[in-house]
């Protein structure tokens, strides 16, 4: 009879219990933060340069956001830039170091504010950096917990701490420019993160959007204008092997499967004038074998495109016409991609399409033996890239024809 209330109080005393737990489960939640940052406490770093300065010596520059005072005034941070009399919102300061982390240490030294990396928004080193070797310099960037691994990373020429300097007319800063123009998906754009798993992946070669400065306008201060992507850098075990322009850049965006946006226009050798489309959907697949000993790949490149404009007087409702328009797109894009692919294979001898990666995952047993001696067997592969492109929307055209037989990329 005694075993129904020793059972209600068993019963009581653990849900007590649990209540308690959760009281006190409630209040560690709550309690205040013990490692908190006053925002007035920290320098935000905006963009990121790293210069080779002499043998032995790199120097890292840091874009640093001025925080305005209330009342229109601003609060400096130990310097002052101008733009056209009125006071700038951000800020470069430098220091050098035998090694990044060492820079960083020197660099801190010289602001009253906590580096704050959070709100970084790009890397950029400039070309004898790079070309003295990058690795591990993005090895201390994974390693430590502050830098982004999101962040865009860019190889300037010249001096990496020359396009941080820059004021732009229109954004606000020279670090949200690159941001705002790697969203276009134009050029490459590659993250520190991205970076890393190509330097270590099967390839070991990275390629990375090639940035120079835009010379002002006649009524400009030198330092009032902008960077922009003019082609690519190819990294080869780490090191800068050379670079290619802007037309073979975008052939590499093919390769790999990348390219998001492109205005493709082709011109009539028997009009007068051409017709623009614009690529709205495109696939890469990547195709490996082996055949008696011979390494080949087949590349098979899918798009979709609306035509924006047609001066040429062909009517594209005409089935045979759109159909010329699809070759002449085709022999477009193959030779693009050639043009990448060639001095890839010839010059720098670096798979910085993905090649590897997808041989890796068809043949893992005749990759083992090929891993050592990649960069040959790259070099002397044989690619065959096959483009095959259809308009779904051709738009109304002119009812004369003509037949389109080479073309023109507009970018």
């Amino acid at each position: 009879m005694s075993s129904k209330p020793d059972a209600t109080l068993s019963h009581r005393f653990i849900r007590i219990l649990m209540i308690l737990l959760l009281y006190i489960l409630v209040l560690i939640i709550t309690t205040g933060c013990w490692d908190r940052k006053e925002i007035n406490d920290l320098a935000f770093v905006m963009g990121a340069a790293i210069d080779q300065k002499s043998e032995g010596q790199m120097e890292l520059s840091v874009q640093v956001f001025i925080p305005k005072a209330e009342g229109g005034g601003s609060a400096s941070l130990g310097g002052t830039s101008s733009k056209g009399g009125t006071q700038a919102e951000t800020m470069v300061i430098s220091a050098e170091g035998v090694s990044i982390a060492d820079a960083m240490s020197h660099l801190q030294e010289r602001l009253p504010r906590e580096v704050f990396w959070g709100h970084n928004e790009v890397y950029i080193f400039g070309q004898a950096r790079a070309q003295q070797g990058i690795r591990e310099d993005v090895d201390y960037m994974l390693r430590s917990p502050e830098p982004r691994e999101r962040a865009n990373v860019f190889i300037s020429k010249g001096m990496g701490k020359d396009s941080l300097q820059l004021i732009p007319p229109l954004e606000r800063n020279s670090s949200e420019v690159l941001r705002e123009i790697s969203k276009f998906h134009t050029g490459l754009q590659v993250t520190i993160k991205e970076l890393a798993e190509m330097l270590t992946g099967d390839a070991n070669a990275a390629a990375l959007p090639y940035i120079v400065i835009l010379p002002p306008e006649p009524d400009k201060q030198p330092n009032q204008t902008i960077a922009y992507i003019q082609g690519s850098a190819i990294l080869k075990d780490g090191k800068m092997v050379g670079k290619l322009d802007s037309q073979a850049a975008r052939g590499i965006l093919w390769l790999k499967d990348e390219l998001k946006t492109s205005v493709i226009t082709v011109a009539p050798s028997h009009s007068k004038g051409s017709v623009s489309l614009r690529m709205i959907r495109s696939y890469t697949q990547l195709l490996p074998s082996i055949v008696n000993g011979v390494w080949h790949m087949d590349v098979h490149i899918e798009t979709e495109e609306d035509v924006q404009q047609n001066t040429t007087g062909i009517s594209l409702m005409e089935p045979e016409w759109v159909k010329t328009i699809e070759i002449s797109v085709d022999k477009l894009i193959e030779n693009r991609a050639k043009r990448a692919l060639q001095p890839a294979q010839e010059r720098f001898h670096s798979d910085i399409f993905g090649f590897a990666d997808a041989f890796h995952r068809k043949h893992p047993q005749a990759w083992k033996t090929a891993k050592a001696n990649w960069s040959d067997i790259f070099s002397k592969m044989e690619v065959r890239i096959v483009s095959r492109s259809h308009i779904v929307r051709p738009g109304i055209s002119n009812p004369d024809a003509t037949s389109p037989e080479k073309g023109v990329d507009s970018q």
